[in-house]
């Protein structure tokens, strides 16, 4: 058997090696207009829509069909007209996800193109239509007797994929408001009962903030040749990890410098989805905005206090790093801008696409077969999923985005560095685990919770930094690898919980009557930077506007999920390195069981209890030991 897998991980890297021959040899560029990106390396949105006419007619066609959902309405005590009802209704909801998938695709990729806007504006539209019309469903499933319900699935077998959807509305049974209540509410888009994948469907809120970000007036910054250069969200990143240290400074401070400029409405625009977040949660009877929005995944609030007490207990490890970080660099000061540079200098190499096709599917060969077979699939430009390289009018970042049925779609802003690749085996954890799920589950129950969301994408990170540190051929290539692990840590486990810590305590403001002014949200992220970072980091004057270009904070509550996932992904990789194949089923069981049950049940499963702090207390010890290991490998030099 092993010799089998061997074969076939041989066949797998082989294959990709002459994919890698065939791509088009092309030099990332933001400032490139996307024709000028070779057609291979973008996306192909065909299983979607084949065009925006396809679009058009598809929006047409769900507009027609949501009226037969009328007649359902006040019938659905009878076990038939139950399943006719539900499986109406998730297909038409599948349609729409199609929709609002094909458009937030488009616009991400031109973002200031008004055509693609409207087809944002207009999904979502068609999507609220659906919603509205299906409001009778859930207030009659809770009118019904528990025992009814659970008699008329047992009585009716094709209501079997639904059990999961009537257990987690009856289970938020008291949450649910009169027929009036619940119309205003739909009105006014609240998503705590978005019982399955809206794509992450944004708030006015959030793309206002987006719309803010994407007409900033960014100066031009010179890079480390001396080359003028303008600087772009998609950018900003790289700028800020060069190796001369005035280019890392002039690189954040036009950001924040131009962030200052805009900071009223950068406050306004996210005071106000807090004032949103507040006010769904306490129209339906919640205490604070983050029991509501946690709640809605099943997760208790403890699981979130477990991570924040954690992490802080810790603290003094993320100081000894920052600390090492300036000595080694040999800085008079440790600032910002100084935490994303390369502390082993002279190892650091361009990792083109071609390399990274080949690398992962090695790198997460641990993972078994099905997973790598699809990986490769994947990563083949040829297969559609992927829009590699950043360019005018793309969003920054990196994602991955899917609806059930066709393949899903990964977008990155690639430009050939060890990080991007990282980032790229993230993205393509969080896609292999909505085909994985989709793949088991029926349409209710392939989308995974908030909780499990980050999990296959760092478990993917851990791998690659496991396989890159066991193949490095020097003390110093080890040390670079290592600090790159630190680094992965430090930005997922310690910068995600300061920025739920910042979520949590400017909710928790407006919940206690005080003003989220932009003073206010820049003094609460300071005083979090500078307890985060430690007594020897300097703050900046313009440092406390970090929190106005991070979108996460429109997510309602989605950032812990990175470092709940990282601590998770460690847990599971050191249970896949430990115990192998029994390891690795448990594992792909939690990634195909999407949310057909608990999302701790599910994690449990995997061997890994979020309840307690156990995973976060290894996952710090896994940040001391590399600590250890690199302030070792350090002093040789």
């Amino acid at each position: 058997m092993k010799s089998l897998f061997a074969a076939f991980c041989l066949l797998l890297l082989t294959l990709g090696a002459l994919r890698a021959a065939d791509l088009p040899a092309y030099t990332p560029d933001s400032n490139h207009p996307r024709g000028a990106v070779p057609a291979a390396y973008t996306w192909d949105l065909k299983p979607l829509f084949d065009s925006d006419a396809g679009f058009e007619a598809g929006l047409v066609r769900l507009r027609e069909e949501i009226p037969a959902l009328a007649p359902f309405s006040g019938r659905l005590a009878d076990p038939a007209t139950l399943f006719g009802c539900l499986d109406l209704y998730f297909r038409l909801h599948n349609d729409a996800n199609k929709l609002t998938l094909y458009a937030n695709l488009r616009q991400s990729t031109a973002l200031t193109d008004d055509t693609a806007n409207a087809l944002v504006t207009r999904s979502l539209a068609v999507m609220d239509e659906l919603m509205r019309a299906a409001t009778f469903i859930r207030r009659e499933l809770l009118a019904l007797p528990e025992a009814q319900v659970a008699a008329a699935i047992q009585a009716e077998p094709r209501l079997a994929p639904y059990r999961a959807y009537v257990e987690n509305l009856q289970r938020r049974a008291p949450r649910v408001l009169s027929a009036d209540g619940e119309r205003a509410l739909g009105l006014l888009g609240d998503n705590l009962w978005a019982e399955i994948d809206l794509n992450e469907l944004p708030s006015g809120h959030e793309d206002t903030h987006g719309a803010i970000l994407s007409e900033l007036a960014l100066p031009k910054v010179k890079d480390a040749t001396g080359k003028e250069v303008q600087l772009t969200l998609s950018n900003y990143g790289r700028l800020r990890a060069s190796p001369s240290r005035d280019v890392r400074r002039e690189a954040v401070a036009g950001l924040f410098g131009t962030l200052r400029k805009h900071e009223q409405s950068l406050a306004s625009t996210l005071a106000g989805q807090v004032r949103l977040d507040v006010a769904y949660a306490r129209a339906r009877g919640y205490d604070t905005a983050l029991a509501a929005y946690l709640d809605k995944d099943n997760v208790s609030p403890a699981v979130y206090d477990n991570l924040v007490n954690a992490v802080n207990a810790h603290l003094p490890l993320l100081h000894r790093y920052v600390a090492l970080r300036q000595k080694v660099l040999g800085l008079p000061d440790i600032r910002i801008y100084d935490l994303y540079i390369p502390i082993v200098a002279g190892v650091e190499k361009d990792i083109p696409f071609s390399e990274a096709q080949q690398i992962l599917p090695a790198a997460l060969k641990p993972l078994g077969a099905e997973y790598g077979q699809r990986l490769v699939a994947g990563l083949d430009p040829k297969n559609g999923w992927l829009d590699l390289y950043p360019h005018q009018d793309k969003r920054s970042g990196a994602f991955s985005a899917s609806t059930y049925g066709p393949h899903p779609w990964v977008f990155m802003n690639y430009q050939n560095s060890l990080d991007d690749m990282s980032t790229l085996a993230h993205e393509y954890g969080h896609a292999l685990h909505s085909d994985l799920a989709m793949k088991a589950q029926s349409y209710p129950d392939y989308r995974y919770t908030t909780l499990l969301a980050e999990i296959a994408s760092t478990c993917n990170e851990m791998l690659l930094s496991d396989y890159l540190v066991a193949r490095a051929d020097s003390d110093a290539e080890k040390a670079y690898l290592l600090v790159e692990r630190l680094e992965s840590i430090r930005t997922t486990i310690f910068r995600q919980t300061m920025f739920a810590e910042f979520e949590r305590a400017i909710h928790t403001l407006h919940e206690q009557g005080v003003p989220l002014t932009a003073a206010k949200l820049e003094a609460t992220y300071r005083e979090l930077a500078q307890r985060y970072y430690g007594p020897g980091f300097t703050l900046g004057e313009d440092d406390g506007l970090e929190w106005a270009y991070i979108p996460h904070f429109y997510y309602k509550y989605y950032v812990y999920s990175y470092a709940t996932g990282l601590s998770s992904g460690i847990a599971i990789a050191d249970r896949v390195r430990e115990l192998g194949e029994p390891a690795v089923q448990a594992y792909l069981g939690m990634l195909k069981g999407g949310c057909s049950r608990p999302p701790l049940d599910l994690l449990k499963e995997a061997g890994v209890d979020l309840t307690t702090p156990a995973p976060v207390e290894a996952a710090m010890k896994t940040f001391e030991r590399t600590l250890d290991e690199v302030e070792q490998l350090l002093s040789k030099g």
